[in-house]
């Protein structure tokens, strides 16, 4: 694709609603300076507890990068997708997302955290709506669970109970105010949490603030949680087998994530040669957030090597990620 100059800056999003599935889901879209043709469209899609918000820092310069549209939706129980009719479990989004890539059409799709298990099953259930599959920090069960592990998963256990998930979110939420809730959740996800614009905090809280009315939001996020967990115990590396077989695949994950272990990441690509695993040093679960310069470069460039190389080799791109489920580190 060529050198792009890309702008550092972080503006927000056409925000508009999008209809799939039934549901009047919240979006924001990025439009390229300079559009390439035959590039796909990048679909985002956010992690637990996340919403549109949380793409801010990457998605214009990903845009520009790329020469083509990215979008980024709110998951239902997230942001400001409001269907309390409905759950917000991972099935429920997995159907969600893949009614959108009905719409939108073969994409290049990009997942964090939940976001990036989400991801891993559409992929897996429909390739052909998936043209590169690319997994930030995706929630992977760790292959040797220990101590600190066992502590990670111990936060989520109130959730597991569904009638009393919601019930513990809403007063630990009310106890804690939105600006601890957001400030509480950004320590988990970043390794430095000063890295992170002033401005989007603000806004972080401004949004969680407003979801204090959403009567449904505790019990939302209750059950992503709830149906996260069980994934993960019972079909996500299954089905990693399955999507990352067919679309390109990577995975980057952050040295220090600390909801996600670098171990989860190094087993689930060495058991998937078709996935390469790419390790950014120095950063946390949201790499997007905390150095999202270094991210766009690590996505354009393995991107720029799938769309312009041979289709018949997975060639290693200047920014050296490593495949076949060996990992690097930059």
């Amino acid at each position: 694709m060529g050198e792009t100059s890309v702008s550092w800056r972080a503006p927000a999003g056409r925000s508009f609603t999008l209809n799939a599935d039934g549901v009047l889901i919240h979006a924001d879209e990025w439009l390229p300076a300079a559009p390439k043709a035959g590039v796909p469209p990048v679909l985002l899609v956010h992690g637990l507890g996340a919403n549109t918000l949380s793409w801010e820092p990457i998605a214009q310069p990903l845009a520009d990068a790329l020469g083509t549209s990215v979008t980024a939706i709110d998951l239902i129980g997230f942001g400001r997708t409001r269907v309390p009719e409905r759950t917000a479990s991972i099935a429920t989004n997995r159907q969600l997302v893949t009614a959108v890539l009905d719409g939108l059409g073969p994409s290049i799709v990009i997942g964090n955290s939940m976001g990036g298990s989400i991801s891993i099953g559409v992929a897996a259930r429909r390739p052909d709506l998936v043209s590169s599959l690319v997994l930030v920090d995706p929630a992977l069960p760790h292959p040797h669970p220990g101590v600190v592990d066992m502590l990670r998963y111990a936060r989520f256990a109130p959730v597991m109970i569904s009638s009393l998930g919601g019930w513990v979110v809403r007063a630990r939420a009310r106890l804690l105010g939105p600006e601890r809730v957001v400030d509480t959740s950004l320590s988990w996800s970043l390794h430095d949490t000063t890295r992170l614009d002033p401005d989007l905090r603000r806004r972080l809280i401004a949004l969680a603030t407003e979801r204090y009315d959403y009567a449904e939001a505790p019990h939302g996020y209750a059950e992503a949680a709830r149906s996260l967990l069980l994934y993960l115990a019972r079909g996500v590396l299954a089905d990693l087998a399955v999507g990352a077989s067919g679309p390109p695949t990577l995975l980057v994950h952050g040295e220090h994530d600390r909801l996600v272990s670098l171990d989860a990441a190094r087993n689930a690509a060495a058991r998937n040669p078709h996935v390469d695993l790419h390790v950014l040093d120095g950063v946390g679960h949201a790499p997007q957030l905390e150095d999202p310069k270094r991210l766009v470069a690590v996505l354009a460039g393995w991107l720029d090597a799938r769309m312009s190389g041979c289709q018949s080799q997975r060639p290693t791109p200047a920014s050296s990620t490593a495949p076949s489920g060996r990992s690097s580190a930059t």
